[in-house]
């Protein structure tokens, strides 16, 4: 007699590790931002949603990083840019 295994014994699903995509990140990061600004509190919202163990280590980072006329958020095109290039360096995956 011939032992009966079913399909799901035989297969073995593998997690796969996809990084997020600029487009998918930017989404983030503008739902976050209620009025079309960035602060801390909201960044760390944001880096959790990216999957960050430490948000508020990263969203301290990302205004070091990202917010050239220092006043505490980002407030233009120019720092929200850098923020995307500086989360996309971080390696999130989905």
């Amino acid at each position: 007699m011939v032992p009966q295994v079913s399909i799901r014994e035989e297969v073995k699903f593998k997690e796969a590790h996809v990084p997020w995509r600029r487009e998918m990140v930017v989404e983030v990061f503008k739902s976050f931002a209620k009025d079309g600004q960035l602060s801390k509190h909201e960044l760390k919202a944001a880096f959790d949603k990216l999957g960050s163990r430490w948000s508020t280590f990263r969203a301290w980072r990302a205004l070091s990083y990202a917010d050239a006329n220092q006043d505490g958020l980002i407030s233009n095109d120019h720092e929200f840019k850098a923020l995307v290039n500086y989360a996309l360096d971080c390696g999130y995956e989905l």
